[in-house]
């Protein structure tokens, strides 16, 4: 997949356009570059970046689910404020056909785009047959009975709600980072651990020690584990929130290796322990639940 983080003036191909800003690339947003990629056209996909906004992905994660889903452009805007203030066919005109000569354009059905959010899926469909592009509109898919949203996913995670993130999503939710050096307490009482802590603006689960899975690098093998997501409140005071994980049968040096973290199912709430040792028995429980989970499968 070829990326840029802005839409070029010599882009060439004649593509099926994907819009939006495909926080997460939920099922809903699947089916977009599923339609896209029966036209048998190269599938670009044309997100956008809003720093205010918590998202389920950060940027780079976004952008590996999108190689993963088999786009083959990627076009990644920070819209500023002559964006904000194009009129819809000033967008078509500049960017939907003019740079990008798309041959379709797919979107979902509530897509709202140029100034003041004017234009809609009855605008692009006037503008079809001026720019010389098919449009395909796709409609919201539902879950227990509502659309599914990047906003409704987002509540999940932060309500703890996993399976239904994982439902909508299509995938494990997931934190990652570089492996980051720590105060090797884990180490000293036998669990050695590695803390990463989530990109800005990324939603996260409620604190707590959670099952979870971990990819190292791009290794394909997947690590049990459990985590610790908070404050690390038993070993001292102004931590910040981060991640602690313990990977279950890994042997090796995580320091400055990229792992990805997939909150499996919840354990138990983050807590303070009297000291070292009441900790240390805790860790043990919960791997013993863990152990236990993983011989019954």
């Amino acid at each position: 997949m070829k990326a840029w983080d802005h839409i070029p003036e010599d882009f060439d191909g004649e593509v099926a356009l994907c819009i939006g800003k495909f926080d997460g690339f939920h099922l809903g947003h699947r089916l977009l570059i599923e339609e896209a990629a029966k036209t048998g056209n190269p599938v670009a996909v044309m997100t956008f970046v809003f720093n205010k906004t918590k998202t389920i992905d950060d940027r780079e994660e976004k952008k590996k689910l999108a190689a993963a889903l088999g786009v083959d452009y990627y076009f990644e805007i920070e819209p500023d404020s002559g964006f904000f203030s194009m009129t819809p066919e000033r967008f078509v005109s500049d960017y939907v056909a003019g740079r990008l000569h798309s041959k379709y354009v797919v979107v979902g059905d509530d897509f709202r785009f140029g100034r003041d959010r004017i234009g809609d899926i009855q605008t692009l469909s006037e503008l079809a047959k001026e720019y010389d592009y098919s449009l395909i509109v796709v409609p919201k898919i539902q879950y227990k009975d509502e659309d599914i949203s990047s906003s409704r996913i987002r509540k999940c995670i932060e309500n703890g709600q996993l399976s239904d993130t994982e439902a909508m999503l299509g995938r494990t939710f997931r934190l990652s980072g570089e492996v980051t050096d720590g105060n090797h307490i884990g180490r000293q009482i036998g669990v050695p651990t590695a803390n990463i802590f989530p990109a800005e603006g990324k939603v996260c689960p409620p604190k707590g020690v959670y099952e979870v899975g971990v990819l190292v690098d791009n290794d394909v093998k997947e690590y049990a584990g459990i985590a610790d997501f908070g404050v690390k409140p038993t070993v001292g005071e102004n931590y910040p929130e981060g991640l602690e994980v313990h990977l279950i049968d890994y042997n090796g040096n995580l320091y400055g290796r990229n792992i990805a973290v997939l909150f499996k199912s919840f354990i138990r709430e983050e807590k303070k322990f009297a000291d070292m040792n009441e900790l240390h028995r805790q860790i043990d429980e919960d791997l013993r639940r863990v152990k236990n989970g993983i011989d019954k499968q």
